[in-house]
């Protein structure tokens, strides 16, 4: 039976026990106390006060072994019945989803008797184990009493994580919410995770936000880098290149592959790149076309062309859609002329999920308007270089709005508002390596050379390269988090 068990390095413990503000001889609680890391950080750091749940009987047995002088009891906490109020409640309530609680039905825990309990009137019917824990942990607590907890960062994206937050707030304040990565836990646990400080009640108190990693056993704060402006850039995009949309056909219905079969007809179709999947690696070379349809006056119409052109004339005055293409058959014979637009120079995606990168259009394909395409002022090599690196791809993480799946939208001001170094301050040395890195880029796609331009681009910003890379792939997973959570 999976009780959702995961337990707590000792050292992630004693530096939640730090976090309290309580005297010494305070009452504690640890509702879910394992194999006691939380009751020796507490005895260690002074409390002698302390009680515990613990519905595992071995590892009950075990620990109260270890700690005979302590209040400790082999029951299940959300279902035991607490008299008494506590100063301090600690704890890594059980990781259990919302799924799953009905399984420990042989324990006397399910979904309809843990409901029974108005205490979770509150809580939405899709809560995961941790959240009752936390609820019955806040109601025991006393008045301006203090919980520290480590759980699962999940709900901060998940829908049923807006409920909780609302009527968990209204309950608490927060003091401090520290995100923790590394070895949070003495095994491996595919999980980010949260530390919150809460006060009980309404308190008039400025709440901190934290990241913390822990390596080799020491927790070591992260820097985090809020705005733009932190980097220390002076150079602006426009001196780097311009940007604009892709190719608009109007009704890409008619425009992108339409079904010519004589030979004669598909004269008038020229390759276009219609989504970023259609790319491999860092250039246009292998990328996989559609075709556009560009109708050409000067080597006449075929039949089948002219047919086809008045039959979407009549399907487009039909149904009154696009009304774009409508405008232009009311105003126009030529209706159907498509402007097209040089995309050569670099391209990038409109939307963002995995994959944050700047493509050399080296084919000089048509692109259409699902991207964007720069074009470098100065040498192109240079600017793929000034563009594929994390400080540029933190900054739009920062600037994009999110959508769901992960989603990242990028509009063109969020391009045109980018800084970069002021590349006259470079050595020739550092530009020559730069465009080598580039064009390495290009020919095999090794995104480890990401991290070799960052390097050299890091001498030039106030923000060290080690620092850049862990708020770049922080904020992206934060992002990437919304994929998943659905609970």
């Amino acid at each position: 039976m999976d009780l959702g068990q995961v337990f707590t390095n000792i050292n992630v413990a004693i530096y939640m026990v730090s976090l309290f503000r309580l005297k010494k001889d305070a009452l504690l609680l640890d509702p879910c106390f394992g194999k006691g890391v939380f009751l020796h950080a507490a005895i260690s750091n002074g409390y002698r006060n302390i009680e515990g749940y613990e519905i595992d009987c071995n590892l009950y047995i075990t620990t109260k072994q270890k700690y005979p002088e302590l209040n400790l009891y082999n029951q299940d906490f959300l279902l035991a019945d607490i008299k008494i109020k506590y100063d301090g409640i600690i704890m890594n309530p059980p990781y259990v989803r919302q799924e799953k609680i009905d399984d420990l039905a042989p324990l006397g825990i399910t979904k309809r008797v843990l409901r029974r309990n108005k205490l979770f009137n509150e809580l939405p019917s899709t809560a995961n184990m941790y959240m009752y824990f936390i609820f019955k942990a806040i109601d025991i607590l006393k008045d301006n009493g203090e919980m520290v907890v480590i759980f699962p960062s999940s709900w901060l994206q998940a829908k049923s994580g807006k409920q909780f937050e609302q009527s968990l707030y209204s309950k608490c304040t927060l003091i401090k919410q520290i995100h923790i990565t590394g070895d949070v836990f003495e095994k491996n646990a595919l999980v980010e995770v949260v530390i919150l400080h809460l006060i009980k009640g309404v308190v008039n108190i400025e709440a901190t936000v934290e990241r913390v990693e822990m390596v080799n056993g020491e927790l070591i704060p992260l820097k985090m880098v809020s705005t733009i402006n932190e980097l220390g850039f002076g150079s602006s995009f426009c001196n780097i290149g311009s940007v604009r949309r892709g190719l608009t056909t109007g009704c890409n219905e008619m425009y992108i592959n339409p079904p010519f079969k004589n030979y004669k007809s598909k004269e008038h179709l020229v390759p276009i790149i219609s989504t970023p999947k259609a790319i491999k690696g860092y250039s246009t070379t292998n990328a996989k076309t559609d075709y556009l349809f560009v109708p050409r006056q000067d080597i006449g119409f075929t039949t089948e062309i002219i047919h086809y052109i008045s039959e979407w004339k009549e399907r487009i005055k039909l149904s009154g859609k696009p009304k774009s293409l409508l405008a232009k058959i009311d105003k126009s014979e030529s209706w159907y002329l498509i402007r097209p637009v040089d995309s050569s120079g670099i391209l990038f995606s409109y939307f963002v999920r995995n994959d944050m990168k700047f493509v050399i259009n080296n084919t000089g394909c048509f692109a259409r308007d699902n991207f964007y395409i720069i074009k470098p002022k100065i040498d192109t090599t240079l600017a793929f270089a000034l563009l594929n690196n994390y400080y540029t791809f933190f900054q739009l993480e920062k600037a994009g709005k999110q959508y769901g799946a992960g989603l990242l939208k990028l509009q063109r001001y969020d391009i045109e508002e980018l800084k970069f170094p002021d590349i006259t301050l470079f050595s020739n040395s550092e530009i020559e390596q730069l465009k080598v890195l580039s064009r390495e880029l290009v020919f095999t796609g090794n995104e480890d050379l990401i991290g070799e331009i960052t390097k050299i681009i890091a001498k030039y910003s106030v923000v060290n390269y080690e620092i850049i890379v862990e708020n770049y792939f922080t904020i992206k997973k934060q992002r990437l988090e919304g994929e998943t959570a659905h609970e």
